[in-house]
């Protein structure tokens, strides 16, 4: 594996990368998606055997992971990793890279069977955080012992922290579209309610009630009932 911003073409390819992962914050992509891109990229980017993304898990305190990318297609490690335990843990925990030269020689490596099966050798893992908060860690490695330069560590680096931002602000306009259309939801359900109230001649708790029941009965959403008693009062 050469060192990775030494030749123009890499530069080039890196820079390509960082356009590619920022042009994600003004489409309309979710999560999932823009995690399984930035894991493509930053695998083109540096050339390495497996990259991998685990996010922190706030209410178990670990790392979970989410997306990956391997030369070969698989990747086996699936269990979680504790915050302040591994590599990535560790790296999180302290908000700092962590390089490896081989981790099927490091006491903190946790997964050494699995380090073995997939070919896994040196190891760069970056927290990915915003503002100081960690969010998650960047892992990339490689299937020989490689020595990450200080360029290579800055590279993932700003790949991390440009993917966090990606992340933390793709989670801000999921929750304000939820937020939106929950809001949407209760003014039609009201909307509903009063029509049914004025239609049936009973009161709005009454027609609410009974709203609830149907969406009991038909085991659909209460907004799915208002939909259809909107609907229906179009054509009254």
């Amino acid at each position: 594996m050469p060192d990775m911003l030494k030749d123009a073409d890499t530069r080039s390819r890196f820079l390509d990368g960082i356009a590619e992962i920022s042009k994600a914050i003004m489409e309309k992509n979710y999560i999932e998606d823009i995690l399984r891109l930035i894991v493509s990229v930053t695998a083109q980017v540096t050339g390495s055997r497996i990259c991998s993304i685990l996010l922190l898990d706030k209410k178990s305190n670990e790392l979970v992971l989410r997306a990956s990318h391997s030369d070969s297609g698989s990747y086996n490690q699936k269990s979680a990793t504790p915050l302040g335990k591994g590599i990535a843990g560790r790296a999180a925990q302290q908000n700092q890279p962590i390089a490896v030269l081989d981790v099927r020689k490091d006491a903190r490596f946790l997964n050494k069977r699995i380090a073995i099966e997939d070919g896994l050798v040196s190891l760069l893992s970056v927290p990915m955080s915003v503002e100081g908060e960690v969010i998650g860690v960047i892992n990339i490695y490689t299937s020989e012992e490689y020595e990450f330069s200080r360029e290579d560590i800055q590279m993932v680096t700003t790949v991390a922290s440009q993917a966090a931002v990606v992340l933390k602000n793709t989670e801000l306009r999921i929750m304000k579209e939820v937020v939106e259309r929950e809001l949407e939801e209760r003014k039609s359900i009201e909307r509903a309610k009063e029509i049914l109230a004025e239609k049936k001649r009973i009161s709005a708790k009454d027609a609410y009630a009974l709203m609830r029941r149907q969406s009991m009965n038909t085991r659909l959403s209460m907004a799915k009932i208002a939909e259809s008693i909107l609907l229906a009062s179009t054509f009254d």
